[in-house]
C-alpha cells in the first residue's frame, strides 16, 4: 500500500513530516509543546500534516496521551460539538470517544456550570425555557431550576450582581444585543444556537 502524501513517521527523537513526496524533521519536542499549548488536533495538524490516526500514535509514541487531553475537556464542560470543531474532527467520532472514556451524554446532565447572568441572557434571548435550553445544551427541566436559582440571586437589570469570571466574556456579544434592541432578540432558533455554539467552541 502507497504511503499517504502528507503524513509523520518517526527517526529517532525527530518527526519527519512528509509532504508531497518530501520530507523534513523537526525535534519531536516542538511537536509535544505546541500540541501542550493549543490543546488542538487541528491546530497542531497545519504544521505537522498527517492523518488523525497517525498524528495520534505520533503523539503517543513521545510520551503525550490524547485521551488524558479529552478526559481534560469533557471534565471542563466541553460537549461533542465543540471538541469536534476544536479538534477538526467528526462529532461522532468525539462521541464515541467520550463514551469508550467513560463520560456519560445523559439529557440534563450537563457538566457546564453556567452563571446567573448566562442563563439570564440565555433566556432573554430565546424566549423560552425550551428555546434556552436548546440554546445551551441541556434538557428543559434543567434550564428551569437554573432559572429559579438565578431569579434568586440577581434582581433583573442590576448590572451590579452580574457574574464577571472569565468564562461570561463569551456572552458579551450576547449581552450586547440584548441591551441594544431589548430583551427579546428577533433572531431565529438556528441563527441563535449558532451563535451560541460559535462562542462556546472558542473555549
Amino acid at each position: 500500500m502507497a504511503e499517504a502524501k502528507r503524513h509523520l513517521e518517526v527517526c529517532g527523537d525527530f518527526v519527519v513530516v512528509f509532504t508531497g513526496g518530501e520530507g523534513h524533521g523537526v525535534h519531536h519536542s516542538e511537536l509535544i509543546d505546541l500540541m501542550a499549548h493549543s490543546r488542538s488536533l487541528a491546530e497542531v495538524r497545519e504544521r505537522f500534516a498527517g492523518s488523525r490516526s497517525n498524528l495520534i500514535e505520533t503523539l503517543k509514541h513521545f510520551g503525550y496521551d490524547f485521551d488524558a487531553l479529552l478526559q481534560s475537556q469533557f471534565r471542563e464542560g466541553y460537549r461533542d460539538t465543540a471538541l469536534a470543531k476544536l479538534h477538526r474532527v467528526d462529532p461522532k467520532w468525539i462521541a464515541r470517544k467520550r463514551e469508550a472514556l467513560g463520560f456519560p451524554n445523559s439529557p440534563g446532565r450537563s457538566r457546564v456550570e453556567f452563571s446567573s447572568e448566562q442563563v439570564r441572557i440565555a433566556y432573554d434571548a430565546a424566549g423560552s425555557f425550551a428555546g434556552a435550553a436548546r440554546l445551551m445544551g441541556i434538557d428543559r427541566q434543567t434550564f428551569k431550576k437554573l432559572y429559579a436559582q438565578a431569579l434568586e440571586k440577581m434582581e433583573p437589570g442590576n448590572d451590579g450582581n452580574i457574574d464577571q469570571s472569565p468564562g461570561n466574556d463569551r456572552f458579551a456579544k450576547a449581552r450586547a444585543e440584548t441591551r441594544r434592541v431589548g430583551h427579546r432578540v428577533c433572531y431565529s432558533e438556528d441563527e441563535l444556537k449558532k451563535f451560541f455554539d460559535d462562542e462556546w467552541g472558542e473555549s
